[in-house]
């Protein structure tokens, strides 16, 4: 495998070939990142959409075509195959350099590693690896592409909070900042005459990266920040999502040698591109218009039918007691026969709004709950139920993801109290709930391991656990169908002064 990511270095130094240093060179960096959806929407983004920008670049000279990953999850047909279909379009577009973000993890460590096996690109991944330390299979540690004489050196890491946000099992990921110095030294050491840093990490990590001089370009993902950076010294970049838009950063290099010593200077040059003032590329558009008809055979399937309206906006699910989140966790809870349930509101994924009446088809579910999470049953204490809530209620300031949405219970909390003190009433089925009783509770496998701060139902427990258990989406869909016309609304359950 390295003889072949290196075959890709030396193939890309012969495509762009390799001058005498009399003149400046221009480097181009198309970027994306944060795309799970193939499709458009609104006339904006979308693979085909991203394809004519960047075989616009390419018609013009070097150029890189940048992914700093999220991407194979989560989507609509990601919660059916897993993400096959994005690395297929990945492939036909000829990524040249891609590092892992997060969600590359949401389907588990094997999955992680099948799709990074289909993929015929290079992947660049520093800071990440295997329990036993081994760099992950079909990846490398870093790569020099030599480009009309100027060597370019790439790095690629993913936020260390991964463990706690997906499902990367024993994958371990090295501190950011502390690999970003120790990459941008080696490659520097190399030879590279440029250091650019494929990450996808939060942006306090992204400046970090810029202060500590830890490379001269960073092409970032996560925040989904449209973002153009540039303190004289680093350029920074990130692209908003979904291929709505794309920085294209294009570097004017000056190398030049005098008495045995090498200068290079360098500046960048960024364009902001918005989508939707591009034509789609047609030969992306029919592969992801392949993809779109298979999933259309397979779940645009009617279920029934809402009476009332349903929003899943992520200001919605992640900021209080949401219609939706009360079916769900209604669904799941049913599903296993438990006590109580409750479910993250950074699992329910499509944010949109659904009128009363809407017919509710499948693939309106497998959008709302796209990474195939299974439904557990655990026996917690009232103990762990309240330190639970505590935790869903401690990051409510950030929208973060652990909101929770529940069913069973009724929870009352002071938000201007210190986060982990918040929570100062809760009643399971009407009676208050009791710190020593063990109750039955449903939840998500990905909570149940602890991920988005759950880690009090680590040690619970489990009475149906994620091989036996059924699809979450699944378990909604059941819901529905059986109902056939649902009211869910927001009724109480979550109370917050």
């Amino acid at each position: 495998m390295i003889r072949r990511l290196r075959h890709l270095a030396l193939a890309a130094a012969f495509l762009f070939a390799t001058p005498a240093l009399a003149e400046k060179v221009t480097i181009t960096f198309v970027q994306t990142n944060d795309i799970d959806r193939m499709e458009e929407s609104d006339g904006r983004g979308g693979f085909a959409r991203l394809m004519a920008v960047v075989k616009a670049e390419r018609a013009k000279g070097p150029t890189f075509f940048v992914h700093s990953g999220d991407t194979i999850s989560p989507s609509l047909l990601s919660g059916i195959d897993h993400g096959a279909h994005i690395i297929d379009i990945l492939n036909k577009m000829k990524v040249d350099v891609f590092t892992p973000g997060n969600h590359e993890f949401d389907f588990g460590p094997q999955v992680f590693r099948d799709r990074m096996a289909e993929a015929t690109f290079p992947i660049v991944t520093s800071n990440i690896r295997e329990k036993d330390g081994r760099q992950p299979a079909h990846t490398f540690d870093h790569q020099i592409v030599e480009v009309k004489g100027i060597r370019l050196g790439f790095y690629g890491m993913t936020t260390e909070d991964t463990p706690s946000v997906s499902q990367p099992g024993d994958f371990t990921f090295a501190n950011s900042l502390d690999t970003g110095k120790k990459e941008a030294a080696a490659l520097r050491a190399a030879g590279a005459d440029l250091v650019v840093a494929i990450v996808h990490t939060p942006v306090d990590v992204d400046m970090g990266l810029v202060r500590e001089g830890a490379a001269d370009i960073v092409l970032s993902g996560h925040d989904e920040h449209l973002l153009a950076y540039y303190n004289g010294k680093v350029a920074l970049t990130e692209s908003e999502s979904q291929g709505n838009f794309s920085i294209v950063t294009h570097v004017t290099v000056d190398k030049s040698e005098k008495d045995g010593q090498t200068t290079v200077t360098w500046r960048p040059e960024f364009d902001i591109v918005d989508t939707a003032n591009v034509e789609p590329d047609p030969e992306i558009a029919a592969i992801v218009k392949g993809y779109q008809d298979k999933l259309d055979q397979e779940l645009k399937v009617e279920i029934g039918v809402t009476a009332t309206p349903l929003d899943s906006r992520r200001a919605t699910v992640r900021g209080g007691e949401a219609a939706i989140g009360n079916l769900i966790a209604d669904a799941i809870r049913a599903s296993v026969g438990a006590d109580i349930a409750i479910t993250n509101g950074g699992g329910i994924r499509a944010d949109r709004q659904y009128d009363a009446g809407t017919k509710l088809t499948r693939a309106d579910v497998f959008a709302e709950l796209p990474f195939g999470n299974k439904v557990v049953k655990l026996e917690v204490t009232g103990a762990d139920i309240v330190s639970a809530l505590e935790n869903g209620l401690s990051q409510v300031e950030v929208a973060a993801g652990r909101f929770p949405q529940v069913s069973g219970l009724v929870v009352k909390a002071d938000l201007a109290r210190p986060a982990g003190s918040r929570v100062f009433s809760v009643t399971v089925n009407g009676a208050p709930i009791e710190d020593g009783k063990t109750y039955t509770l449903a939840t998500n496998d990905f909570m149940a391991a602890g991920g988005d701060g759950y880690t009090v139902f680590k040690s619970a427990k489990p009475l149906i656990n994620a091989v036996d258990a059924k699809l979450m989406a699944s378990a909604v869909i059941d819901y529905i169908a059986a109902q056939k016309e649902i009211a869910p609304k927001v009724e109480g359950r979550l109370i917050t002064q």
